[in-house]
């Protein structure tokens, strides 16, 4: 199986995977052969891709850290909260005259976030406990790839941040109310893009020195809408505010520092002196890499060996080393059923599927090889473990790049 973009479907192409609407709710099921109708509704729903069968490696099953299910559904949950708090935001006053007048309509009233009797946040934090749950009791190394709508991608990209926020918060040792406020914080950190203009934030081009600053204040105006919300803490709203800082106190929108370690800050953390919360570490690594595995309107998304390169290159200066450290040591540059082309040794410019992860060398999977160098299937696949072949380097297939040349 593999990724294959909207643009490029053709009718007769099988799904490997479910598609799932915006409540959690399956649209298509795996196997269902696509015809031009399925394709234009996926289209018009906002899909940049799905995941079709190859007929080679149908049977290697990507492995998820969350079902499918669990979360579309807390996306629409995370929906739901956006929405009454545009709501909020558009009967008070979007301001005219930057954060600081946005800020001063926005007021000081707590913002109502009721649906249908039930407070919107008391579901998102049951959501929040399903979300670690799963996580925690997962005894599998599993990949961090979603697909994503560009109808729902703000809120699926949510999802993904609290998940791979949630995994590094756990593997830490994090104790379950700190998780439960960086995941709530995860969920909620790009609220605050309420306020900037969909084709800002959707411009396919280079932003005007104008629009950069109207994408820079949103940290602070998450901040000040969570800060407003009925949460039992304010961590949550400076795991928004700070998602963008850096290190070196190069970021923004406040320009805190770092010092590049968790160390004791696990047990307990003050809030000021110029530094970063742990908790907002993890929210940006997090939030950096499903952004850059995303497919978005200015650039398509990374392979996953590709974006744990990119998140490497960022540490120290950008992100948190020891943080980025344990991000590499758990997160799989080459995710189970991930097509993959092979460089040096018996197998060079052979492709193959990951078959098997390996918990202490995460960058030497086993590689079920089944094509040679030519692109012919192989009479006999082998099974190769990367751990016995040093010399043996290898390249995720991107998308849209079919197995068979």
């Amino acid at each position: 199986m593999f990724d294959k973009s909207i643009d490029r479907l053709e009718p007769g192409d099988v799904l490997a995977r479910t598609v799932f609407d915006a409540t959690g709710r399956p649209l298509l099921k795996a196997g269902t052969a696509l015809t031009a109708s399925y394709i234009e509704r996926l289209r018009r729903r906002g899909y940049a891709a799905v995941t079709v069968e190859d007929g080679l490696a149908d049977d290697v099953v990507p492995e998820t850290l969350i079902s499918e299910q669990l979360r579309h559904t807390v996306a629409g949950h995370v929906g739901i909260i956006f929405g009454q708090v545009g709501e909020v935001a558009r009967q008070r006053g979007r301001g005219q005259g930057g954060v600081d007048a946005a800020v001063q309509d926005l007021g000081e009233q707590p913002l109502p976030l009721v649906d249908g009797g039930r407070s919107a946040l008391e579901r998102l934090y049951a959501d929040v406990q399903a979300l670690i749950n799963e996580i925690v009791e997962s005894d599998t190394v599993a990949g961090l790839e979603s697909l994503k709508s560009h109808n729902e991608y703000t809120f699926q990209h949510s999802v993904d941040v609290a998940v791979i926020g949630t995994l590094l918060g756990s593997r830490m040792g994090l104790s379950g109310g700190r998780l439960r406020e960086l995941a709530l914080g995860c969920l909620l950190h790009d609220i605050g893009k309420l306020y900037i203009e969909e084709a800002i934030l959707d411009k396919p081009g280079k932003l005007t020195a104008e629009e950069y600053e109207a994408v820079k204040a949103h940290p602070r105006m998450g901040f000040e809408l969570i800060r407003r919300m009925p949460v039992v803490s304010l961590l949550p709203a400076h795991v928004a505010y700070q998602h963008h800082e850096h290190q070196r106190g190069s970021g923004y929108p406040q320009g805190l520092v770092g010092d590049n370690r968790i160390g004791p800050r696990l047990h307990e953390e003050r809030i000021g002196a110029g530094k970063l919360l742990l908790i907002a570490e993890i929210g940006a690594v997090s939030d950096v890499h499903s952004a850059i595995t995303s497919d978005r309107p200015y650039r398509p998304a990374m392979a996953p060996d590709v974006a744990v390169d990119v998140v490497e290159g960022m540490a120290g200066k950008h992100l948190n080393r020891e943080v980025v450290e344990l991000f590499s040591r758990i997160v799989p540059r080459y995710p189970i059923g991930r097509w993959v082309e092979l460089a040096g040794g018996e197998f060079d410019g052979a492709r193959g599927v990951v078959t098997e992860l390996h918990v202490l060398r995460m960058d030497r999977p086993t590689v079920r090889v089944l094509l040679d160098a030519a692109g012919q299937r192989l009479a006999s696949p082998a099974e190769l473990d990367l751990r016995d072949a040093e010399q043996v380097t290898l390249r995720s297939l991107a998308m849209d790049e079919q197995p068979t040349r």
